[in-house]
């Protein structure tokens, strides 16, 4: 594993935002960051709700669903035994973390689940699922981001914040970079979302050779959360 420009640019992202929060300092930073979990918050909340408007009223899970399908076909062959089914899912062009899931999950009864019968099916349905999981909260996400701007707004809530002497520093460039992190998470499950891509693809490579892109990735709380179809 070796560091990328993309692991080179993450981390500038980060030293950015530590830069911003130890600049605009600890009261409005943790603000910030308090609206910024209260959108989260309220995406989680209504996430199961766009959830099934997006499979029951657009044609999104549709289109979704044939894109993996085209997806696994071009990335495997098949196979019959235990051995050559776990094969195939390790060469998958998946991050480590997607493909233990599957793997994990590769059982008669989630066969059952999901209404399918063949390996190549329970794939294809599997990230179909976790993608339209993914693209929903997405949604939801801006949406309530959206909506706990405009309220910010028009209490005007930052521009009152006063200016402290000796505010903590430090405090706020930690602030920052946790703010940062969250943000990166957010790209990364966009990433994976767009995984039957090029773009997404190579995203995810990178991801895979860089070791400070995989510890992030691999402790997304998105990815793990929303990426899921249990």
């Amino acid at each position: 594993m070796t560091w990328t420009w993309l692991g080179a640019a993450v981390l500038a992202f980060l030293v950015l935002t530590c830069f911003v929060g130890y600049r605009r300092g600890f009261v409005k930073e943790v603000v910030s960051a308090l609206f910024l979990l209260l959108s989260i918050g309220i995406a989680w909340a209504v996430n199961p709700y766009v959830n099934e408007f997006i499979r029951e009223n657009t044609p999104v899970y549709e289109t979704v669903q044939e894109g993996c399908q085209n997806f696994v076909e071009a990335e495997s062959e098949g196979g019959t035994s235990q051995e050559e089914e776990n094969s195939l899912i390790e060469g998958l062009a998946l991050p480590d973390l997607f493909k233990d899931n599957i793997e994990d999950n590769n059982t008669q009864g989630v066969y059952e689940y999901l209404a399918v019968s063949t390996l190549g099916e329970y794939i294809s349905e599997y990230l179909a699922q976790s993608v339209v999981n993914g693209i929903s909260f997405l949604i939801s996400f801006l949406l309530a981001t959206l909506l706990v701007r405009m309220v910010s707004y028009a209490l005007n809530v930052l521009s009152r914040l006063p200016v402290i002497n000796g505010v903590n520093k430090a405090a706020g460039a930690l602030i920052g970079i946790i703010k940062g992190v969250i943000f990166i998470w957010l790209a990364f499950l966009i990433l994976t979302i767009l995984c039957n891509t090029q773009a997404g693809k190579i995203g995810l490579e990178m991801i895979e050779r860089d070791p400070f892109l995989s510890f992030l990735y691999d402790t997304d709380i998105f990815i793990r959360i929303f990426m899921s179809i249990f």
